[in-house]
């Protein structure tokens, strides 16, 4: 049995801001780069999923399989969302998703599957010492931040968490090479580059009155540095052939997520300016 749960959310995000964070103009333009990649490269990972399913023997693993792909699924049509609200208001930001889309099925086509179930792999395996850096500072990133996009992100990394061995699992039990995986580890992430320099380039071009520094700053909030080891040290030792994604430690604040979304809390106005904390999931989808 696969430990995953499948959450679908009633996301929403009218005349939702460019900027979303007032407070760190360069961090929400930071999300929203991720928010445009997300849909091109989930799309990617559900593609991956579903060719590899019927490569699979394991009742067990291929269920993992199927739950992953639908919580992939979901987070794409999510980002979705987000964007879209962007591109009604912003339409020259059609290119941006156009060009996030486009580079991951070029790279589909490029490849054979098990190239593409070792980048999920080796991209999936470094997430939760990088999401962790995030969730551990939330006060100073997300508190000043529209609650629906702030929401959103904190959603995402926490599921990104709680399927962090599912990309490994799938690799290993339909091709198990490991230095096959490790080995182009490099060039994953050189893609990765390509992908978000592209979407860069189309928010520079639509938003030309925006700072500079804010296109190419991560954020003016400075992450304490043993924070950045750990978060370092993590996506090094998620390359060892010995290693289980599995066993990494977790933030505290995925104990918190999980335990507020089961208590029926609605999870899409968490956090952040205008967050409905404790409201329930019913009220939320009543009003």
């Amino acid at each position: 049995m696969s430990d995953l749960t499948v959450r679908r959310l009633p996301w929403e995000f009218s005349n939702v801001d460019f900027v979303w964070n007032k407070d760190d103009p360069a961090f929400a333009i930071t999300m929203n780069k991720v928010s445009f990649f997300a849909v091109g490269f989930e799309k990617y990972i559900c593609q991956a999923m579903n060719d590899a399913e019927k490569l699979i023997k394991d009742s067990s693993i291929l269920q993992e399989c199927k739950d992953f792909r639908s919580q992939e699924s979901i987070h794409s049509m999510a980002h979705r969302k987000h964007c879209k609200a962007l591109i009604e208001q912003h339409p020259g930001l059609q290119a941006a998703l156009d060009v996030s889309i486009k580079l991951y099925d070029d790279l589909y086509a490029a490849h054979d599957l098990k190239y593409h179930l070792a980048y999920v792999g080796g991209l999936e395996s470094i997430f939760t010492p990088s999401f962790r850096l995030m969730l551990d500072n939330r006060e100073p990133l997300f508190s000043g931040g529209d609650a629906r996009v702030a929401s959103l992100f904190l959603w995402h990394f926490c599921e990104e968490i709680e399927h962090r061995s599912s990309g490994v699992m799938v690799y290993d039990h339909v091709y198990g090479e490991y230095w096959y995986r490790v080995s182009r580890f490099k060039e994953f992430m050189k893609h990765v580059g390509v992908v978000i320099e592209a979407i860069t380039d189309v928010f520079r071009e639509v938003f030309p009155e925006i700072a500079p520094e804010h296109f190419t700053n991560y954020s003016s909030y400075k992450m304490p540095r043993i924070g950045k080891m750990r978060s370092a040290w993590g996506i090094m030792t998620a390359q060892l052939p010995w290693h289980n994604p599995v066993n990494q430690a977790l933030p505290e604040y995925f104990g918190e997520w999980v335990t507020r979304y089961e208590r029926g809390e609605d999870m899409t106005r968490t956090y952040g300016v205008g967050a409905n904390a404790g409201r329930m999931h019913d009220v939320a989808l009543a009003a």
